[in-house]
């Protein structure tokens, strides 16, 4: 397992022993709720199977708060700039959330957790602006692609207003 953990998070057994004596949220949470398999499968193929078709939409509203509060932070680990701050290099702030707006408040599309990643995409793909440059687009399309995840993107679309403040 330790060596699993280590993989995904990309860090030596030094930092991991650090991490886990400090306490630090993730590494509480990979060995509470993934087992050795589960991380090896996801190594392995980016996937794990088990979870693939769990509804955000049914989630536990405590592991709902969990990402929540560590979204930005995640992010702030990534070549040390911060969530917002990455996404105001590429889109203006104002933009971003007209595009999050109307993909909460949309009504004839179902967002789940296992589709939100792509709908997110989507939504900027085809978002026409005179600010929005195709390189920006192309950057935060890859940004979002690279470090969040279908729960992640799925938290940030319904709970944008609470994380971007």
């Amino acid at each position: 397992m330790k060596n699993s953990i280590k993989k995904i998070l990309d860090i030596a057994d030094r930092t991991l022993y650090n991490w886990k004596k400090e306490g630090k949220p993730i590494v509480v949470l990979l060995e509470k709720y993934f087992t050795k398999e589960d991380l090896e499968e996801f190594l392995e193929t980016g996937k794990i199977r088990r979870l693939e078709n769990y509804d955000a939409s049914n989630a536990d509203p405590l592991f709902v708060e969990y990402i929540k509060f560590n979204l930005v932070s995640k992010i702030d680990i990534i070549k040390g700039k911060g969530l917002i701050d990455s996404f105001n290099k590429y889109i203006p702030n104002n933009i971003f959330t007209t595009i999050l707006d109307d993909l909460r408040k949309e009504e004839n599309i179902e967002l789940h957790q296992r589709d939100s990643k792509k709908i997110f995409i989507d939504r900027i793909k085809g978002y026409e602006a005179s600010l929005l440059e195709k390189p920006s687009k192309t950057q935060l399309i890859n940004l979002i692609e690279k470090n969040l995840s279908n729960i992640e993107c799925y938290v940030l679309i319904k709970y944008h207003d609470e994380i971007l403040i």
